[in-house]
């Protein structure tokens, strides 16, 4: 019973707000600017900016972005994840 109850509690949690914050972190620790990840990743400015804002509540990202910043960073899926 109680691996069923931290089963439920991880799959009622909001990852999106860490995925987010992780983002940005990984993007700041590669060394490229906004700009150097927009033109890879041939996605507008605002977007990206939109994607690694704090106060934006609607922005969202795709299971597609997030492998591609996978794949940009250099980090497991898994990473994204982590507090």
């Amino acid at each position: 019973m109680e691996d069923y109850n931290k089963i439920q509690k991880l799959l009622k949690k909001d990852y999106m707000p860490i995925i987010y914050k992780n983002i940005k972190k990984f993007r700041i620790e590669s060394g490229m600017s906004l700009t150097d990840v927009a033109e890879i990743l041939d996605m507008s400015y605002d977007y990206l900016r939109r994607v690694e804002s704090n106060n934006d509540s609607v922005k969202t990202c795709s299971l597609k972005l997030l492998i591609k910043f996978s794949i940009l960073y250099h980090k497991n899926l898994g990473d994204f994840l982590e507090e």
